[in-house]
């Protein structure tokens, strides 16, 4: 029995106890909070747009469904910490009162010092229909008290999205604290929460606890947004490609995709022994921000950098690319990633194909890409998995640089083994309309003959073939 099922029993319990906080809760405290939230409201709640009818009912509406959560909670707060305890939890969502609410269960593997209870707790959300903002009331079974409510709705932000931000009051320790919860880097199947206090009334914010939302399937798995990707090639310190390998599939896969990631594949590069290839994927530029910092700013990094920079010369060769078409992008894999210490599967080969450009793809490169060249990739016996071209936007994390200002094209190709690839190198090194379709394109926008690697797939390498 699963960890979900062996405690329905509790979440319908704490389901009604919940339920039936809050309509104590209208009748008692909660009313002089709602007098300063209608106030509140006055000045500072978003008006309908008259074009779209949008009032913000449905701002939580990507909440519904069920997910994964990787949980970094800072241990002591309000006291200069920076240590952060990580645990996971799942939840379920559901709307209710015609959507203008919903309610959610979350049950976690975190059990409170001195206890052997995990912690479930539970989020009542509703909207204000005059006010137009939403109310969070959040309780938890460790003392079955219904805590304070904040107050907030949800605006676009230029280069975060849709942005959530709600204010509230609260005790912690006995000293008064300004509350505030904020929603991010939501995307279909993907979302971050974290909660800061204040004790100087807003003017500075401890942030104590984050969350990173994965959206997951009937089955368990997390579904994928791939519309921007990064390759990046790495050159190693001299004999430490396997050892940072090691670390990678040990450490940095699963929390690289918790805060919103997806690591699509590790490779060996064949013909240069000290390069490491990899590939991840974000919904969109936004998510990729945050997830990075997530990621680089968390418990995680911290803790195995120093050992991971020492085997790495050179980071910096990062190309920022997004599917060429609608449907150009790598297929789900079929199979789940392997396990650590999972035993070896066949693993093939993957050709990546880089054509470096004198002007954006999409200029009339990429047709003919398809027209003249594609097709003498696959009649060789190239298995083509992906076509990708540069990404035009900022980087939008400057810390960790990309190759800006160039105009690419990638194609990826999958083949059985080594012996297949040779073969089909042996076809292109025969096939003279290849070799007239590259010299026609070093004529109409390709700088140079396109830059074939041969890549290898890791143990746990998602993308193999």
């Amino acid at each position: 029995m699963d960890l979900d099922t062996a405690l329905q029993p509790a979440w319908h319990r704490q389901r009604r106890l919940f339920l039936q906080l809050a309509a104590i809760a209208q009748t008692a405290w909660l009313a002089p909070m709602r007098a300063g939230a209608r106030a509140l409201s006055r000045t500072k709640a978003p008006t309908m747009d008259p074009t779209t009818g949008h009032d913000g009912r449905h701002d939580f509406d990507f909440l519904h469904g069920q997910w994964s959560i990787r949980n970094e909670r800072l241990t002591q707060r309000l006291a200069g910490s920076t240590d952060w305890e990580v645990f996971h939890a799942t939840q379920r969502c559901q709307p209710m009162l015609g959507g203008v609410g919903n309610v959610d269960d979350f049950v976690s593997d975190w059990t409170r010092p001195g206890t052997s209870e995990r912690f479930i707790g539970m989020t009542l959300r509703l909207f204000g229909t005059e006010s137009k903002q939403w109310s969070i009331y959040w309780a938890g079974n460790h003392d079955g008290v219904l805590d304070p409510p904040v107050f907030g709705a949800f605006a676009d932000e230029p280069d975060n999205g849709r942005v959530g931000t709600f204010f509230g009051t609260d005790e912690h320790e006995g000293q008064p604290v300004r509350v505030r919860f904020r929603w991010s880097q939501i995307s279909a199947n993907t979302a971050h929460w974290q909660q800061a206090f204040s004790v100087d009334d807003g003017a500075s914010w401890e942030t104590n606890w984050h969350m990173w939302f994965r959206r997951t399937d009937d089955a368990g798995r997390i579904p994928h947004e791939d519309r921007v990707i990064e390759l990046r090639q790495y050159a190693m310190q001299p004999a430490r490609r396997d050892e940072l390998i090691d670390l990678f599939e040990r450490e940095f896969i699963e929390p690289q995709e918790a805060v919103g990631m997806h690591v699509i594949g590790q490779f060996r590069d064949l013909d240069a022994p000290d390069r490491f290839v990899w590939m991840r994927g974000f919904p969109s530029m936004p998510v990729r921000a945050e997830a990075l910092d997530g990621f680089y700013g968390g418990p995680t990094w911290k803790r195995h950098r120093e050992a991971a920079n020492a085997t790495i010369v050179d980071s910096d060769d990062v190309l920022l690319l997004r599917p060429a078409r609608a449907g150009s992008g790598f297929a789900t894999p079929s199979a789940l990633r392997p396990s650590w210490h999972a035993p070896t599967r066949t693993q093939g080969l993957i050709e990546a194909g880089i054509c470096s450009l004198d002007a954006a793809a999409d200029e009339g490169f990429l047709e003919r890409f398809e027209r003249d060249l594609m097709p003498r990739l696959t009649s060789a016996g190239a298995e083509l998995i992906g076509v990708y071209v540069t990404e035009a936007s900022a980087n939008t994390y400057p810390r960790l640089p990309v190759r800006e200002g160039e105009h690419v094209l990638v194609w990826f190709a999958r083949f059985d083994d080594v012996d297949a690839h040779h073969r089909y190198e042996a076809a292109m090194l025969a096939d003279t309309a290849w070799r007239e379709a590259v010299a026609q394109s070093l004529l109409h926008g390709l700088k140079q003959p396109p830059q074939r690697m041969r890549l290898s797939p890791t143990a746990r390498s998602e993308l193999r073939a």
